[in-house]
């Protein structure tokens, strides 16, 4: 009896020592693909200047949007391929084809050839979230969701930052091209990392799978249908329609990235270099955000999440028309780019939570078995706006200027609000009804 019990004891402390290396290799390996996939964006500066390319604002946002096409691709087949194959084959596989994909993109010299393989390279990161929810499901309690989510959002953030403060710091002595072999090597072996580290679930090593309330629940209603009859589910739901609509929208904001440090070049004339290390402030402001979320998110009860992060939305609007203020502010040019720097830490800082984790937690909790499909089919919202706003940025930012770009901004971020709010008061009351006897 006192062998079984002291086995029995041994379980949690197993279960937390492989719940951290599972986290931590998650959040190195989602780190390497958004240190692929923010390579472009820190080295489009140079790229405009290459006279070898022909780049300009509207080439270089077609390119971009070629990112959202292969990310939606991307997110139907890894969605998939994760509740079908599992989150630790998935992930791997969108390590390995990004990183090749970076390989490719900096041998290459025609604009058709950069399409391609940034489409194949957004193809690859597009599984990163959908594979992390299935491991997720099954090594951490719903209890914990919210901290995973915000965890593993940060390493986004990390990624971007590093690319940005990486590249940015290349290019100033190297070619843009050596930037993208760099990034790939890092991400290549990553990938061999997790293949090693990963595992699908606790029974893998021996240890007995979480309680039966606390993983994707047997009995849960959608467990039992199959993907078809799963999806009928889904687009009957209120609140699948608003929350994709608010990650549309949450995505076009975060895209704006994208533009940032052309758009810092441009109205403060800062370096190559500078201009894409200086981005790093909207990047570093989500990062911040994500850490409180970390801490605070399962704390709040999801009616008071309804009025903070709307308010948190209502201030990334305020973001947005302070930009729009920045050229009829009477400010040095050093003043101005440092309210710039400001005022884009707390914009980043604003759309954050919103962003990465309600949709995360919704699709885990709503979806079953069906989940790493459901948060595909949610960021296909995400990417086809993104798509159109990267193509046609460009063009708004080339022939009518940055204050008609910064008017859509304004415009997506007020539904974006809305729709965000709209979804977080469905989500209470239904937890409410849930909750009474």
């Amino acid at each position: 009896m006192m062998g079984v019990m002291a086995a029995a004891g041994d379980i949690e402390p197993q279960r937390k020592r492989w719940g951290l290396t599972i986290l931590l290799t998650m959040y190195a390996g989602y780190m390497a693909l958004m240190l692929c996939r923010n390579t472009l964006i820190a080295a489009s500066p140079a790229m405009i200047e290459d006279p070898t390319l022909g780049f300009d604002k509207e080439t270089y946002g077609q390119v971009m949007s070629w990112h959202s096409a292969g990310a939606i691709a991307g997110k139907i087949v890894y969605g998939l391929g994760a509740d079908r194959l599992g989150g630790r084959l998935m992930f791997f596989l969108v390590l390995s084809v990004t990183a090749l994909s970076n390989v490719a993109f900096g041998l290459v010299s025609s604009l058709t050839m950069f399409k391609v393989f940034h489409f194949t390279g957004q193809f690859g990161k597009s599984g990163g979230w959908p594979s992390m929810a299935k491991l997720i499901c099954h090594w951490y309690r719903p209890n914990q969701h919210g901290r995973m989510w915000s965890i593993i959002s940060t390493s986004s953030r990390v990624g971007t930052i590093f690319a940005m403060l990486l590249v940015g710091s290349m290019i100033e002595y190297t070619s843009w091209r050596a930037a993208f072999f760099l990034t790939a090597g890092i991400a290549g072996m990553i990938a061999i990392a997790a293949l090693l580290l990963l595992r699908e679930r606790p029974q893998d090593v021996g240890l007995p799978p979480l309680d039966e309330d606390a993983t994707e629940s047997r009995t849960h209603p959608l467990d039992s249908l199959g993907l078809a009859a799963a999806c009928v589910k889904f687009v009957m739901s209120a609140r699948f329609w608003l929350i994709g609509a608010s990650v549309g929208c949450l995505t076009v904001l975060v895209d704006f990235l994208t533009f940032i440090p052309i758009f810092l070049r441009e109205t403060l004339a800062v370096s190559q270099g500078g201009a894409s290390m200086a981005s790093t402030s909207f990047i570093a402001g989500m990062f911040v955000a994500l850490i409180a979320t970390g801490i605070a998110y399962d704390r709040f009860s999801k009616s008071q999440l309804v009025w903070v992060l709307g308010a948190m939305l209502l201030f990334a609007c305020g973001c947005v028309l302070t930009m729009l203020s920045f050229p009829e502010l009477d400010l040095s040019e050093a003043m101005r780019k440092n309210m710039a720097v400001v005022t884009l830490f707390a914009f980043g800082f604003s759309i954050a939570p919103a962003y990465y984790v309600p949709m995360s937690i919704f699709s885990v909790a709503f979806g079953g078995k069906h989940s790493g499909f459901l948060i595909a089919v949610i960021d296909i919202f995400g990417y086809a706006l993104a798509l159109l706003f990267n193509y046609f940025g460009g063009t708004i930012a080339q022939d009518y200027g940055w204050t008609v770009f910064l008017q859509v901004l304004l415009t997506v971020a007020v539904i974006a609000t809305v729709t965000t709010v709209g979804f977080l008061f469905l989500d209470a009351r239904a937890e409410k009804k849930i909750a009474r006897p």
